[in-house]
């Protein structure tokens, strides 16, 4: 499997005779029986010299080994909601090997200090799903963000991209999880540092402050808390870590599509004004896809777990956190049933379910008998059913993210880039923008068939990107079901030979085609008659249902299936090559990309990033 694929083992809820909450895995307490809160205060605020370090920063970053509880972030949180001269942005990142079910980790607060009280109700409410890989939780109108990242802290370290500013060491003891205490993970955070970082920790263990050492922080002990005689905090030497990059204040993003718009959008929550580049802006902001009514997000799962999979599923969490709201219809999480097409999909489906323990809210198998009863109707095999995956409507979807005061609109063509000292210029087939031009800090590239001609000599020289021009752009049609003269209409998206999507306006979209590269993507009463054909396990619900039109465009595919992204660059992005995979792999690209854009830890692990730049 692929990134070291590990089953989470959830964290078991139990407490001590003394009442304190305990780690049956490790046979250790979470925290002092003096309290936790004032146990975070002493060891790991004022071990980092906190509140005043973040006093007057934009940004100030946080990383600690173990959540836990995660009483160290709350009482983190809570110092800074009460500081008049806290940072404009605070960012939490927290390892956790087990973490615990919402409901056990509900109980394991039910006793918890009053002042928490109210954040742990907002931690209880965003907690995830115990998936492996990165969760970003937003709080505070996203001012505060906690990154949890499930899985080994030695395996997932390696993969993390942050640049931290403070480190709270809160490993169970070295005896019990030496993981926690290693001098590879101790390296990794080193890697991981800012400059001027600093460490705490309430472990003052010989071995722990000559690894620490090693790996390149100075050491002093000082006073413990309650019964702990000592403890150590330390300094990165002043030759090591990162230094932040430059936050461009203005990006030009090419390209409308859903690439584009989630781009934008990403940017804009974080104060950075967005100028969008596209010709088909003229109809209108969700112009892309004017008439396209639905399509589904439903999670990719195979049991290797590899990277398009992995993709997929940070993707959806990306998009069910930024994309739902309420009061939107245009993003709604109905839930697919994938039908196995032949008995070797079905033993695959199920044994993948199986290998990978998820949880049931995001995956469960069906035997055939179950999977009847889920359809309505008979089938000849079992499948995978996914209930948080989405029906979305897409030109309503990105004309709302396209939708701020900071963004504007340009309905025009790029005709060249140039790379300037200070950014970027783009030369515009268009009297909007002055003489012609357009200039930017950033730029962003979100097309297909443009980008190879966008790029700039210097990457061309290079050779940087050379497969660009194996792209294909593969043309496919949906077409839409009169809901009313179907004899059963979906509630759920079903999907296996072809898919059928819950009504839209009166119509159920059904799909799709796949046409050759170059040919054009138009509908036409032969791929109607394909779609039909397709979908003939479902014709009892179709009956004698009526096509009342369609919809045609195009897919930008490369020839591993993977999406070409760059987001590294400080001033060049590209999201392109998305296949049929756009939206969920938009949610986490474009996230990723504003994320390192304005040096906040990144939410693509380093070897999924490594595997849709260069190869």
């Amino acid at each position: 499997m692929t990134g070291g694929f590990q089953k989470l083992q959830p964290a078991t809820p139990s407490f001590n005779q003394k009442g304190i909450a305990q780690s049956l895995q490790y046979g250790d307490v979470y925290h002092s029986t003096a309290g936790a809160l004032a146990q975070t205060q002493h060891v790991f605020l004022a071990g980092n010299g906190l509140p005043e370090r973040w006093q007057g920063r934009t940004h100030f970053s946080i990383c600690e080994t173990g959540f836990g509880l995660g009483n160290n972030f709350l009482v983190t949180w809570l110092s800074w909601l009460r500081d008049s001269d806290r940072s404009q942005r605070l960012h939490f990142v927290s390892f956790e090997a087990h973490p615990f079910q919402r409901d056990d980790l509900a109980r394991m607060h039910e006793h918890a200090s009053p002042e928490l009280q109210p954040l742990v109700q907002q931690l209880l409410a965003q907690w995830p799903e115990l998936l492996p890989g990165i969760h970003r939780l937003y709080f505070e109108n996203e001012r505060v963000t906690l990154t949890l990242v499930f899985g080994d802290i030695e395996q997932k370290a390696k993969l993390l991209d942050a640049q931290i500013d403070a480190f709270f060491l809160d490993g169970f003891a070295p005896r019990l999880n030496p993981q926690m205490w290693s001098r590879r993970l101790f390296g990794q955070l080193v890697r991981l540092s800012a400059k001027g970082a600093t460490m705490a920790s309430w472990c003052s263990a010989g071995q722990v402050r000559r690894d620490l050492r090693d790996a390149g922080f100075l050491i002093e002990k000082i006073p413990g808390f309650a019964h702990k005689r000592e403890m150590i905090r330390g300094v990165l030497r002043e030759k090591l870590g990162r230094q932040p990059n430059a936050i461009p204040k203005h990006v030009m993003v090419i390209g409308a599509g859903i690439a584009g718009a989630a781009t934008a959008a990403a940017l804009v929550r974080r104060g950075i004004r967005v100028t969008v580049v596209d010709p088909v802006l003229k109809s209108g902001a969700g112009a892309s896809h004017l008439g396209h009514k639905a399509i589904a997000m439903t999670p990719l799962l195979s049991v290797d777990d590899a990277p398009r999979m992995r993709l997929s599923r940070a993707g959806m969490l990306v998009a069910a956190r930024q994309w739902q709201h309420a009061e939107a219809m245009d993003c709604l999480p109905l839930g697919t049933v994938r039908v196995a097409v032949d008995a070797d999909e079905d033993l695959a489906g199920r044994k993948a379910v199986e290998t990978l323990g998820f949880p049931d809210a995001w995956v469960q198998y069906l035997d055939v008998e179950v999977m009847s009863q889920h359809v309505g109707g008979d089938v000849a095999h079992g499948g995978l059913y996914f209930p948080s995956a989405m029906r979305v409507q897409p030109d309503k979807l990105i004309e709302r993210l396209l939708t701020h005061p900071n963004i504007g609109l340009l309905p025009t063509k790029v005709l060249k880039l140039e790379a300037l000292e200070t950014g970027w210029c783009a030369i515009v087939d268009t009297d909007s923008a002055e003489a012609g031009v357009l200039h930017a800090d950033a730029v962003v590239l979100c097309v297909a068939g443009e980008l190879s001609s966008l790029l700039p000599d210097s990457v061309h020289a290079n050779k940087a990107y050379p497969y660009i021009e194996e792209m294909e752009r593969l043309p496919g049609q949906v077409s839409y079901f009169v809901a009313s003269e179907m004899a059963k209409k979906p509630t759920y998206i079903v999907a296996g030979e072809g898919y059928l999507l819950p009504e839209v306006e009166g119509l159920c979209t059904a799909g799709s085609t796949y046409g050759a590269n170059g040919e054009p993507a138009q509908v036409t009463e032969q791929g109607h008659h394909e779609i039909r054909e397709t979908l003939q396990r479902w014709k009892t619900w179709l009956a004698s249902a009526s096509i009342q039109g369609g919809w045609a465009g195009y897919r930008a595919a490369l020839k591993d299936h993977l999406p070409l992204y760059a987001g590294g660059d400080q001033n060049l992005g590209i999201i392109s090559g998305l296949g049929s995979n756009g939206f969920a792999w938009s949610a986490i690209l474009a996230e990723d990309l504003a994320a390192a854009w304005n040096n906040e830890p990144r939410l693509l692990e380093r070897d999924l990033s490594r595997a849709l730049g260069l190869r």
